[in-house]
């Protein structure tokens, strides 16, 4: 590190004292009478007398220009050009050795034409290109180290060859140091032209971003997007007359400068329409009439049919003005409307745009100094900067009202969440109320039906004394059917097995009692989703009434229950199957009178959508339940008996 100090120090001391640059600010103007475009090789080589002592030179103080006549002359149209010579002289104090050299410096020129800077009668410089889109903008930085003398000055000639009528400008030059030179020369390319490259970049990117949110939200009606695209794109095709170098663009002079034209005019427009979206208003008069403007423009200055456009641009410029009074009066009537500093500012820069536009196009037509900054270019950019600010608030708007929508739509959600949790709880309470009187009916409806009937049954033999009626019996099936209506309410968890088990439970003893053998021959089957209380309740009766009719009537000494998984009509499900080795049974059609239990087990399995069917055999009868897998609609109770 102290090595580089020193070493940056040793530098800093060999500049002498004496190489200060010079800023050549006078100069001697000549009219020359050459007929030639291209520059002479030298001045020895010029043969228009620039040499000669005769030659008489006029005094001029720089920058320095000559008027601008519209419309003029066309570089290229046959005549020939105005050739006009600036002879300065560079002190040899500006010229004294440094480590990096003398410069010279032009901060601009412009003209219809070429210009050639020839030092100690040498060809140094020339410009390149066009003839119409020239350089004008960009500085001229030529190295001096290899026409320097020891003590010695230098003249430097600048030669401008223009379009007949078209004038010319050329600013002050500067000699000296390039350690000296290169802030001013570096401040002045970044502000005639660096700085528009990355300003137009930035925009276009910008425009690119909302042609993308366009392209995604386009079904929204989101056209605002495409409009700043279309406003970026155009300020990108406006500025491009002030970003020509020496190589140019490659384009026909003429398509060039329409392009520029129609893309300032194009800016305006969709400027116009931005705005009006943004500050939430409508001119659709206005706009359809700015709309019709732009385009008459676009197709009249066409290079199709219109003279060459590069020769009276000042005058081509005027029709900007017509495109940019609306976007002006849009501007301030909605800043008095709306009081938002963004629209403020963007008024303020849209009234300011008239002043800085004619001073851009007194430059271009060589009424102001040269060494002026084109302005209109960078107000594009704080126009673009004034529309993202203002979207920005806009933006803020909204996010501030969605805010404030999402807060009330939250509180409005959660006065909903408790008016649904306090309906809930209602109809929870009805449900557990309905659930219970239901439950409450239904075993009354079984008590009564079943308990209740075989009870009336037994005091009726009392009372009339039927000696013949075991009353203990009686007795007993209305305790089986109190214990079958309470087995019913046991969780079973669709377990047709535990189901049967708890049957057998009560009915074992009772059938060993009366002499019959119960065999149990059971396989595990499929859950039944469906088997609730009630469910349970109709498959115990309906086996409970086969049981009770197999003992009473079949003299049978054996029964066998068993269970198998089993179709029915392409339908899955299972089936129980009652089997005894009494008297065969057939059921009749038609059921007699007092027969009610056969009609009651029928019944029973409609509501269970489950058949039933009773086949004789050679010794006993074999009775088949078939229980379905998965239930149709619920059907309502069947009256027991």
């Amino acid at each position: 590190m102290w090595q580089a100090l020193a070493a940056i120090l040793s530098i800093a001391y060999c500049i002498p004292a004496q190489a200060t640059a010079a800023h050549l600010a006078e100069a001697m103007a000549w009219q020359s009478p050459s007929m030639a475009w291209a520059p002479p090789r030298s001045l020895a080589a010029a043969g228009d007398g620039v040499l000669d002592p005769a030659t008489r030179w006029q005094p001029v103080a720089l920058p320095a220009a000559r008027e601008r006549r519209t419309p003029s002359a066309t570089p290229g149209d046959g005549t020939p050009p105005q050739v006009w010579w600036l002879r300065m002289q560079v002190p040899a104090s500006a010229l004294a050795p440094t480590p990096q050299g003398p410069r010279l410096y032009i901060p601009r020129w412009h003209t219809l034409g070429n210009a050639a800077v020839y030092v100690d009668g040498r060809l140094a410089w020339q410009s390149r290109g066009s003839r119409v889109l020239v350089s004008f903008n960009q500085p001229v930085w030529l190295d001096l180290g290899g026409d320097v003398r020891p003590d010695q000055p230098l003249t430097v000639h600048v030669r401008m060859a223009s379009a007949q009528g078209a004038g010319g400008a050329l600013s002050s030059l500067w000699a000296g140091p390039a350690e000296e030179l290169r802030a001013g020369w570096r401040l002045r390319s970044l502000l005639q032209s660096d700085l528009l490259a990355y300003v137009r970049g930035a925009n276009l990117v910008l425009g690119v971003l909302a042609l993308a949110v366009w392209l995604a939200r386009r079904r929204q009606g989101e056209t605002g997007y495409l409009l700043f695209f279309l406003m970026s794109l155009s300020h990108v095709f406006g500025t491009s007359l002030f970003l020509v170098d020496a190589e140019g663009f490659g384009l026909d002079d003429s398509w060039f400068t329409w392009l520029t034209m129609a893309g300032s005019l194009s800016a305006s427009t969709c400027a116009f329409l931005l705005l009006c979206r943004i500050q939430g208003r409508r001119y659709p008069r206005l706009a359809r009439a700015l709309l019709l403007y732009v385009a008459t423009a676009a197709l009249a200055l066409l290079p199709l049919w219109s003279p060459p456009l590069g020769a009276f641009l000042p005058l081509v410029r005027l029709a900007q003005i017509p495109a940019a009074l609306p976007l002006v009066g849009a501007a301030v009537a909605g800043a008095w409307r709306l009081r938002a500093w963004p629209h403020v500012l963007l008024a303020a820069m849209m009234v300011l745009l008239f002043p800085l536009w004619l001073h851009d196009l007194a430059m271009q037509s060589f009424r102001v100094s040269a060494e002026h900054i084109y302005a209109t270019p960078y107000l594009y950019a704080g126009v673009i900067a004034m529309f993202l600010a203002a979207a920005f608030q806009r933006y803020q708007q909204a996010a501030r009202e969605a805010e404030q929508a999402r807060a009330v739509l939250a509180e409005r959600l959660a006065d909903q969440e408790r008016e649904l949790g306090r309906t809930h709880e209602r109809l929870r309470a009805a449900e557990r109320q309905q659930t219970l009187m239901h439950e409450r009916q239904r075993l009354m409806r079984e008590m009564h039906d079943g308990v209740g009937s075989s009870l009336m049954s037994a005091l009726r033999v009392v009372q009339h004394g039927q000696a013949e009626v075991d009353v203990a019996q009686v007795l007993k099936e209305c305790i089986d059917d109190l214990k079958i209506s309470i087995d019913s309410l046991e969780p079973v968890d669709a377990d047709l097995l535990a189901l049967l088990a708890g049957l057998r439970f009560r009915l074992e003893q009772r059938l060993g009692e009366a002499g019959i053998a119960l065999r149990w021959h059971t396989r595990d089957v499929p859950p039944l989703p469906w088997l609730d209380a009630q469910s349970a309740l109709h498959v115990l009766r309906i086996l409970q009434e086969v049981l009770t009719n197999i003992v009473k009537h079949s003299g049978a000494t054996a029964i066998t229950v068993s269970t198998a998984e089993a179709a029915c009509g392409g339908a899955p499900g299972v089936h129980v199957c009652v089997r005894d080795d009494g008297r065969p049974f057939t059921p009749p059609t038609a059921l007699p009178p007092g027969r009610r239990g056969l009609g009651n087990v029928r019944a029973r399995a409609r509501a269970l959508d489950a058949r039933c069917d009773w086949a004789p055999q050679a010794h006993g009868t074999v009775f088949t339940l078939w229980l379905p897998l998965q239930r149709g609609p619920a059907r309502g109770t069947p009256a027991t008996a």
